[in-house]
């Protein structure tokens, strides 16, 4: 799929910076398969590395320590 205007390739950027899984950005611009979106816009989506520690700090973020709470409650 050749796109001279490049509109497919903005809509992909905003779909993928939007948070659009491979399998919905390949859909929406009808690509044969995730693969073909991922070998060309790969670089698009957001560092799993730096996601997953996201992930991790905002769980322990929201729960509290137990040890913490555990020495509250025998106060």
């Amino acid at each position: 799929m050749h796109d001279p205007t490049g509109h497919g390739h903005h809509y992909a950027s905003l779909l993928i910076k939007h948070g659009e899984s491979v399998k919905t950005v390949s859909e929406r611009l009808g690509h044969t398969n995730a693969a073909m979106t991922l070998n060309i816009y790969t670089h698009l989506w957001p560092d799993s590395e730096e996601q997953t520690r996201a992930a991790v700090d905002k769980a322990y973020a929201n729960t509290p320590d137990e040890g913490d709470a555990e020495a509250r409650a025998a106060a």
